[in-house]
């Protein structure tokens, strides 16, 4: 019998891999609250990581220039208060961006941010219910922009709601609301969630729904299959094979969009996209029993930004960049 996944041994829903909580990064509607929906707790730990990824020249297309990037990820949640029917935690999350392109939006003139920001605090609450339902949620709090805190108009603000209704021994109901001012579609709007959590053995587990869904399966001790999606267009799927205890080998695509309100825009409700597809792959080692290290590399694709109020208007104010390499180091903690 294959080794369950850890999410599937206590009933969790598998976490989508958010890199923000503020709805402007890749996490989207739904990313990173999965995790949070365990009916375990008593058990938060403290989690750190920082990730460096780097974004070498590429054209940009119909200008006479090339654009390359560096950005850098620093994010940390912990515990701040917790026994087995609570649990309160707290998350900071840091997101910089250097990029070097003198390219212009073709529709405004104007000219890229020499970098970006996205900061963000927040805080998440658990409860179990004396029949077994939890009932949950989060806020955070930050900004997404070129100019952080400069005004209110480039401060972001991010909340969730959700309750957790068992079905049986390992299955679920998970209904949920989600609100955000820096989402992809439906900004400023709350957005109803219903998805069905399915446990049918200890190596198979199914999180079906709207506005996320993910999807784990572990055919033997040393293989993982994962697809995760969150509204609108984050998805991952992922192929892991253990080559040792401490190593572990992967085959990534990912795709997902970031949003900024840059702070000199001409229309207030218009923010800056960035768009791209990946392929890679990556080796993972375990340092330490709380320590890993993750190497990874690949190919970027469909790469474009844009100026709007949400991602439907993905064809204004649009400039194209080169398809590219990429390289991605991370370092992760937790105890």
């Amino acid at each position: 019998m294959p080794t369950p996944p850890p999410e599937a041994r206590d009933g969790a829903v598998a976490p989508l891999d958010s890199d923000s909580g503020m709805g402007g990064g890749r996490g989207g509607i739904g990313g990173g609250m999965g995790g949070r929906m365990s009916p375990t707790l008593g058990h938060a730990m403290f989690r750190a990581d920082y990730r460096v990824t780097w974004y070498p020249d590429e054209v940009v297309r119909g200008q006479a220039t090339h654009l390359n990037f560096v950005r850098q990820d620093l994010g940390a949640s912990w515990p701040l208060w917790q026994d087995d029917e609570n649990e309160w935690s707290a998350s900071a999350s840091v997101r910089n961006e250097l990029l070097n392109t003198r390219a212009v939006l073709p529709n405004t003139g104007q000219a890229f941010p020499d970098e970006l920001w996205n900061v963000s605090v927040g805080t998440n609450f658990r409860h179990l219910l004396d029949d077994g339902w939890m009932l949950g949620g989060g806020i955070h709090l930050g900004s997404a922009s070129d100019q952080p805190f400069h005004s209110l108009n480039e401060m972001a603000l991010g909340a969730n709601l959700f309750l957790r209704v068992p079905q049986g021994e390992h299955n679920a109901w998970i209904f949920s609301v989600n609100f955000s001012t820096n989402s992809q579609v439906l900004n400023y709007i709350p957005i109803p969630g219903i998805a069905y959590f399915y446990a049918p053995s200890p190596w198979f587990q199914a999180t079906i729904g709207f506005p996320f869904a993910n999807v784990t399966y572990r055919p033997t001790e040393d293989l993982t299959l994962q697809l995760n999606y969150a509204l609108l267009t984050n998805v991952r799927a992922r192929v892991t094979y253990r080559v040792l205890p401490m190593l572990k080998v992967y085959a990534s695509f990912d795709s997902g969009s970031e949003s900024y309100y840059l702070e000199d825009r001409t229309d207030v409700r218009d923010r800056f996209f960035y768009n791209d597809e990946r392929v890679s792959l990556g080796l993972q080692w375990r340092l330490t029993h709380s320590a890993s290290l993750d190497l990874s590399g690949g190919y970027a694709f469909d790469r474009y930004y844009f100026e709007g109020r949400n991602f439907n208007n993905n064809s204004q104010d649009r400039v194209n960049i080169g398809d590219g390499p990429f390289a991605i180091v991370r370092i992760d903690v937790r105890f």
